[in-house]
């Protein structure tokens, strides 16, 4: 004997739809921004010292070079759960947006070593905050230890604009730094849900689709 009877499958569909639905991760939106390269670039500052040879006769400093930047990528803004402790319900919500499908050209300085940041930002209203430091943004647990240079970026963003500064490094030993800022303006104002949000979206219709095809085969 089934748990429940026909009837009650076809009258709890679509509570257990929307139950799903609620109970589904956050949903994250995504927009495709477009870098202005009148108001963007990248300067690049070469790190080591300068040799001198035994007369005292040192090799001029490498001078810093600037280069346009332009493009698109895409920004992702999701809401993450951020554990604070083994317990799974020990944590707090953390608004974030990272950035995928890059498509940017920095000219020289990807030659260089330039690198687009794809480590996420913490975002609290229209600012937000980054740093590659994988100890800055989680909680200490005494075993977390940095070593060497780490890239960091700020900025804003408005839902249709967003604008930023941030630092990169190359090398290791005497790591050149690379100085960047960026405008970067939405094709389209209005979000697009990401293909997770979709699905859950998708079931949800289903479940209350098929509630209503058995009704109708019922009737």
């Amino acid at each position: 004997m089934a748990f429940f009877n026909p009837a009650l499958r076809t009258a709890f569909a679509p509570v257990l739809a929307l139950t799903l639905l609620g109970t589904a991760a956050p949903p994250a939106y995504a927009i495709n921004l477009v870098i202005d390269s009148s108001l963007s670039s990248v300067t690049y500052t070469p790190g080591g010292f300068s040799f001198c040879d035994p007369s005292g006769n040192c090799d001029p400093p490498s001078q810093p070079q600037t280069f346009a930047m332009s493009g698109s990528f895409a920004l992702v803004q999701e809401t993450v759960f951020v554990p604070t402790s083994f317990f799974p319900l020990d944590g707090y919500d953390r608004e974030q947006i990272r950035f995928e499908s890059v498509a940017v050209d920095s000219g020289g300085a990807a030659a260089l070593g330039f690198s687009f940041p794809n480590y996420f930002a913490v975002l609290t209203g229209e600012l937000f905050a980054a740093n590659e430091d994988p100890c800055t943004w989680f909680p200490s647990t005494g075993s977390c230890f940095s070593m060497g240079s780490f890239g960091n970026y700020s900025g804003s963003f408005d839902g249709t604009t967003l604008s930023m500064s941030g630092i990169d490094y190359a090398g290791d030993f005497f790591p050149s730094s690379f100085s960047f800022t960026l405008v970067a303006r939405g094709e389209d104002p209005a979000s697009v849900p990401e293909p997770g949000t979709l699905a859950c979206l998708m079931a949800g219709a289903l479940g209350l689709g098929l509630a209503r095809r058995r009704n109708r085969s019922r009737a």
